[in-house]
This record gives C-alpha cells, structure tokens and sequence, in this order.
C-alpha cells in the first residue's frame, strides 16, 4: 500500500488543495455559507500558494477581494476587506477590535455599565487579554509582528495593536486569521531579539458579532476561538510555512489547555479514533483530532513549555523549502531525552489504554474518562486455538499511524511482526498486556512470547514510525507460545534504508536497536577498506540516527562511487549500498 501522505482528502473528493481551498473561502464570504467553521488554514494556503493558481481561480479570488500584487496573496491594500462596514473602534491590552452598532455587522449594543463600549466587545476583550497574558507572560511565546512598516499607503488598523475585525460571518465559522505579508518586508518577527525568522507572517483576526447560533454558551464560544486562532497569529511569527498539520493540532491542544474546562476538542475525537491507521498529519479535518499527540507530549514529555519549544525549533527549519515539521517535534524532545518516535508509539499505546487511573502509569490522560470515546477502533480480533497458526495482515496503514489487534486466549502465544515492504524500524510492535489489578504491561519488540494468566487482556498495537518510507504492509504471524511473558530478540539491531541516495552532501540513515548492545558502523569502499567509523559502542534500544557527510575519518573528501553502510552487532551483520556524487 503507498501512503497517500498529505493527498488522501483530496483524493477522496478529486480536488486539488487550491480548490478546496478557494470552495471553502467562497462559501466564507457569501450570506448564508456554511460549509466549514475552520478558515484559517484555507487562507494560509491561498496565501502561500495563490500565484500558483489557474487563472480562472485567481480571476475568481480577485472578485472575493484577494490582491495578488505582493508575495502573499490576502485580502488587504489601501483598505482591509474586514474593515468595511466597522466605524468603531476599542483598545484594549495588546489588542485593537474594529466594530460597529449599526447593520448587518452590528454587535449587540448593550451596555451596561454606561462606559460606551458594547458589553460584548467588553467581554471579548477581557478574553483576548486574558489569553495574550497567558501565552505571553506565563508561557513565554512571543507577540506575533506587527504592522508597523507598512507604507502610509496600506491599511494597518490604525495603530500598533493587533487587529481584531468583529463581523457577520457566515453561519458555521468561529473566526479566522489572515495572513498578510512576511514580517518587516523580510520575514523577520521585531518581536524576537535573539531569533531570525525566516518565514514569520504578520497577520489579523476575524471574530463573530454573535455566537448565539453555536453549540456551546458565548462566551465559552468566544474563549476557545481566541485562544485556537491567536495562536495561530503566533505561531505565524515562527514560521508561516510551518506544515498545516501542526499549526492546527496545536492550536485545538491549545484551547483545551487555556481553557480545560470547556472542552469544545472533543468534537473531533470520535472520527480520529474511528480512523487510527490515517495519518497522524493528514491533510483535512483528521489534522484537528491529531491533538491528542501533543495532549500525550504535554502530559509525559515535557509538560506545555515542550509545545513552545516545537515553535522554536520549527524556525531553525526553513519550512518553505522542506517539511521540517517531525525534525522540530524531534528535536525539541530530544531535549528532554525522549524522541517523535517514542511520543508516536507512547501516544499510540496510550490511545488504547485510555484511562486516568493510576494502573494506566505513564500513559494516562488526566481527562480519559471524560473523552467521549473508550479507545481507538480494533481492527482485526483473533480468538486463537492451540495448535492454530493465525496470520493477521494489512495493507492499509498510513505513515506515522497505528493500527489494533486483540487476541483472545487461554494459551500462550507467540507473536511476530513482520514487514511486508520494509526494514523492521519503518514499524514498531506494541503489546498492551492489562493485567487482573488492572495495571499494564507493555512490551515494544518485532516478537513477543504472551502467557495470559494473570492477564484481563491483550492487545497489539503496531505503529508506522518511519519518517522516510511509503510502505507499511505488514504482517502479524500468531502461534503457539510457551509460558511466561517475554520480547524475543531473534536479531539486535536493523538498519533503515539511507536517504538521499544517491547524495551529495550528507545521507542520512536510522539504526533501529532491538535491544542494547555493542554496534559497530562503518562506511567501506567497494573493496571492503573502512574510510570512516560513524559509531563504535553502546546504544540503547530504540531508533538512532546517524549520517555521514562523505568524508574519511581524517577529514578528507571521498571520491564519487559507491559505498557501504556495514553495521556489525552480535550476531547481526548489515550492508547497505550508497552512492556519493560529488
């Protein structure tokens, strides 16, 4: 099965990214749409990719209002199309909502405490207050760019605040962020003395004049919108290339945790659950579901600052030439010692789990027994006979995704993992054991010895964790096993297929370890001569990255050809060709 990666939405409506993004804004700016109540990400694509657009889908934005006469498209010049029809304006903290009390626009009037401001933009403003000091002042995020450079010809809101325009929107939207231009006609956020960005968007919001017609109160509307869309002006300031898939999963992990109580993030869990074996970030409303990773990482990782450090690292990564997304993830819990890998399976594993009791040990949520699901979908149950052999196989699992197995038995068995396109680190075999106390063992290994007694349960989660691949048909051969639970480690260590190859600067591979042993990596020449030694010792288990920059060990270049990867541990011995074009 080849991954869709970020294309399976698209696939399944037959539309390219471009034209669902130009439906979705089509129906946001007409009376009476009410197709989607997530705008922001449409606009960021319409944004960065609008000069790219046919022409008759340009023609089509222009008459929305879309300018195309700068390097993002938006919908902004001598006059903001949000401005139109609001003649009121209120400061308020970092903050500037543009308003009105007449029309089809107008909020509700009311005021009662006689100080001239509608008490809805009142109330909404203490909100954006209390978030910005909370993401700012106790989180330590930085203030998204301001317009201040623009030329005295752009509108810009008319002062140094950050601009909120309060208006009709059509019946199923929140509010959204629009992209404007890269930060100081450079990409550079003012805001951050010690990091250059290259990609940070300057940008403003869009509120409702009303919510009255949402499934939650107002003002607990008004709460989760602000603290979901002005992170992502934040996140803007970062990168604004940053992949969608991010941007969004955070920013719903961002709601629940400035407003706990509220839980609106539920909306989304029951079809993530429904669909554990899609991508954790796959494009469309699955991204929004993929918070529960970063609930995993907040809880286990790290606590909440390890989400500001994923920002810090996105910037590192110039997002707009390559999907440096999983490498930011990975490096900011690379200082904490954990991994994406070990969040991913941690994440899976947990998913399973799903409780908040003190059995569940590290991979409880605080809130499981409040989501409004019991686990992730199963998607084959063997009930297995002594003597049986029982294969359970797969050819649709996506990258970065998981999948579920339960076994129902008296008898142990013995499991094994195979994989059907790959080398064995692209996936990663999980035994979820729920014992009688309702405590649980788990045991990560490609083959597991399982005795039930004692057990209430068992399950398998199998995990694509492979940054690189396109495969993951798997297998999962089911036998008789013998008593006592335990991995088994028929080999110590398997070496994942290097990348790019053939290179030219650096090529880049993984060592999955089974368990912890000596390994010894070399790189050897066609006749078996080691020109380098990339590792000699200890490693513990898990996955390791490792890459070589075409060098001898004596710092000199190598000559274009072909070469080796030859890793040696225990009894397990690995080659794998590369080539080196100079």
């Amino acid at each position: 099965m080849k991954q869709l990666f970020a294309t399976i939405l698209l696939a399944s409506t037959g539309l390219s990214q471009h034209s669902i993004a130009l439906e979705v804004v089509q129906d946001a700016f007409a009376i009476g749409g009410n197709s989607d109540h997530h705008l922001t990400p449409y606009l960021m694509d319409i944004a960065k990719h609008g000069h790219q657009y046919p022409l008759e889908e340009k023609l089509e934005l222009k008459r929305l209002g879309f300018q195309f006469d700068r390097p993002l498209v938006n919908r902004s010049s001598a006059e903001r199309a949000e401005s139109i029809g609001l003649d009121q304006a209120y400061d308020h903290g970092l903050f500037r909502f543009h308003y009105t009390k007449l029309g089809y626009h107008a909020v509700d009037a009311t005021d009662l405490n006689g100080n001239d401001i509608p008490d809805y933009i009142d109330s909404m403003a203490t909100v954006f207050n209390e978030v910005s000091q909370k993401l700012h002042n106790e989180m330590g995020y930085l203030k998204p760019p301001g317009d201040g450079y623009y030329s005295s010809t752009r509108d810009k809101g008319g002062s140094a605040h950050y601009d909120v325009y309060v208006r009709n929107l059509s019946s199923r939207y929140y509010g959204y962020v629009q992209p404007e231009e890269y930060a100081q006609g450079k990409g550079d956020n003012e805001q951050s003395s010690t990091v250059t960005e290259v990609n940070a968007f300057t940008s403003y919001m869009t509120m409702r004049n009303n919510y009255r017609s949402f499934p939650l109160p107002q003002m607990e509307n008004i709460k989760v919108t602000a603290a979901h869309e002005y992170f992502h002006a934040i996140q803007f300031g970062y990168d604004g290339w940053e992949k969608p898939w991010l941007l969004e999963s955070s920013a719903v992990w961002m709601e629940e945790e400035l407003y706990d109580s509220i839980n609106d993030c539920y909306q989304y869990m029951k079809k993530w659950f429904e669909s554990p074996h899609r991508a954790l970030d796959e494009t469309g409303y699955h991204w929004y579901g993929s918070f529960i990773f970063f609930e995993f990482i907040e809880q286990h990782m790290g606590g909440s600052k390890m989400i500001r450090n994923i920002m810090e690292y996105s910037v590192q990564s110039n997002s707009r030439e390559r999907d440096g997304s999983h490498l930011a993830v990975d490096l900011a819990l690379n200082q904490s010692g954990h991994s994406f890998q070990q969040a991913l399976n941690g994440m899976a594993v947990a998913n399973k789990i799903m409780s908040s009791l003190p059995g569940a040990g590290n991979y409880a949520y605080e809130e499981a027994e409040g989501y409004p699901v019991d686990g992730p979908y199963i998607y084959k149950t063997v009930n297995f006979e002594v003597g049986k052999k029982d294969t359970v196989k797969s050819t649709n699992l996506d990258r970065f995704a998981s999948q579920y197995t339960q076994i129902v038995t008296s008898k142990p068995v013995q499991v094994k993992l195979n994989n059907l396109s790959n080398t064995m680190s692209d996936l990663q075999l999980n035994a979820i054991l729920k014992r009688a106390d309702n405590s649980y063992l788990v045991i990560g290994s490609p083959s597991i010895n399982i005795d039930p007694v004692g057990l209430k349960s068992i399950h398998l989660a199998v995990v694509s964790q492979d940054t690189m691949g396109g495969n993951w048909d798997y297998n999962i051969a089911i036998e008789d096993g013998v008593p006592g639970t335990d991995a088994n480690l028929p080999q110590v260590f398997s070496l994942g297929n290097p990348y790019p190859n053939p290179f030219n600067g650096v090529v880049k591979f993984s060592l999955y370890m089974l368990k912890e042993s000596n390994v010894t990596v070399d790189i050897v020449d066609i006749s078996g001569r080691r020109v380098a030694r990339l590792h000699r010792g200890s490693l513990s288990p898990g996955n390791h990255q490792l890459s070589w920059h075409g060098k001898s060990d004596n710092g000199n270049s190598m000559a274009s050809g072909v070469y080796y990867i030859k890793a040696i541990g225990g009894k397990t011995q690995e080659w794998h060709p590369i080539t080196f074009v100079k």
